[in-house]
This record gives C-alpha cells, sequence and structure tokens, in this order.
C-alpha cells in the first residue's frame, strides 16, 4: 500500500515545550486533518515510546524495506488496517 496523501509532519516540539502536550496537541490536530480529508490511515516511523500513546500500533510486518521496522507504526482512521508492506508516497523523499 502507498500512503497518498502527504499530512503534516514531521511534528516536534522545542526541547523548551516538551512535556507540557505540546506534541500531543500536535497529534491531535493532525489526526483530525487527516480525518477531515478523507484520509483512512497514517503511517509513520518514530518513537516506539511515545507513538502508542496517541493511538498508533507498532506495525513492523507493515514497514517499507528502507525503514526501521522496529520504529514504524500504523494509525487506522477509517477501517482496518490493509495486509501487505506499505511504503511512503516518492514526496517523502524529495
Amino acid at each position: 500500500m502507498i500512503a497518498k496523501r502527504k499530512g503534516p509532519g514531521p511534528i516536534s516540539a522545542e526541547p523548551a515545550l516538551q512535556r507540557q502536550g505540546v506534541g500531543g496537541a500536535l497529534i491531535a490536530e493532525a489526526k483530525s486533518w487527516l480525518s477531515d480529508q478523507g484520509a483512512r490511515g497514517c503511517i509513520l516511523t518514530g518513537d516506539p515510546g511515545y507513538y502508542p500513546r496517541h493511538g498508533f500500533l507498532p506495525a513492523p510486518q507493515h514497514a517499507p524495506e528502507a525503514e526501521p521496522a522496529e520504529s514504524f507504526m500504523v494509525l487506522s482512521l477509517a477501517g482496518e488496517i490493509p495486509p501487505g508492506r506499505f511504503r511512503f508516497h516518492p514526496a517523502f523523499g524529495a
């Protein structure tokens, strides 16, 4: 499956603003935006200790070949997660 929609990202907060809910608020806004755009889900490579708090599920079996499987996660916004290996849209490599 190819991630066709480019969502807002990467998401980060200045170190002085970390641990104050800024990152979580950005993720919540991004999820809302994606849902409003009709996206069925979202994939990312990120900290497996952080993103599951926001609904992302570890998905090493779906990781693109060039991505670290232990950091690959998915978030379903509508329906089940499709089977198979995912890949990012080429725009993400620009």
